[in-house]
């Protein structure tokens, strides 16, 4: 076998594995649950589910995540099975090589990191919920205009720490 084509079939544990951003709640809020998804095999493994718009939802950061692999991969959702990254299908079609993306992939980890940091440096330390919506949180927090000069400082660093790893992730991870 070709190296091109044993990296492609490495891809996942490669990548995937060093990764985990869309299981961690840094990508995305929850995943939308299809009718072939066994809501009770989920709820089995201990999977917190949601409800929103009618829809059921697997909430994120993934509780079936255990450092960057899936205790639950076989019976994964069908979304979770079907994502594939940009960054993914850049190094599968060989426009992005596996050690750049996997400094993307670091840089992207960083960044959430400093966001996470904030947040707890202004009191929020629930990781339980995905970064979006702890920022938005804090944000209304802040709309209110009680806070003292450092915190106001300190929700700015926050803010620009959001913006570019939101424009990273656009740019990086998130197809369209």
């Amino acid at each position: 076998m070709a190296d091109d084509a044993k990296a492609a079939l490495d891809l996942p544990s490669s990548l995937c594995l060093a990764c985990g951003l869309c299981c961690n709640g840094v990508l995305f809020k929850d995943v939308e649950l299809q009718p072939d998804d066994v809501s009770s095999v989920l709820l089995g493994h201990g999977l917190q589910l949601t409800r929103r718009a009618g829809i059921q939802r697997l909430a994120q950061p993934c509780q079936a995540l255990e450092g960057c692999s899936c205790r639950i991969y076989p019976e994964r959702p069908a979304r979770c099975r079907q994502f594939e990254c940009l960054l993914f299908k850049s190094v599968a079609g060989g426009q992005t090589t596996l050690g750049q993306a996997l400094r993307i992939v670091q840089r992207a980890r960083r960044q959430a990191a400093r966001v996470r940091q904030l947040l707890a440096q202004l009191g929020d330390r629930d990781d339980s919920v995905p970064l979006s919506v702890r920022f938005r949180r804090m944000r209304a927090r802040f709309e209110g205009g009680l806070e003292d000069n450092e915190s106001v400082d300190r929700f700015g660093e926050l803010t620009l720490a959001t913006h570019e790893l939101n424009v990273l992730l656009s740019e990086a991870f998130l197809p369209g």
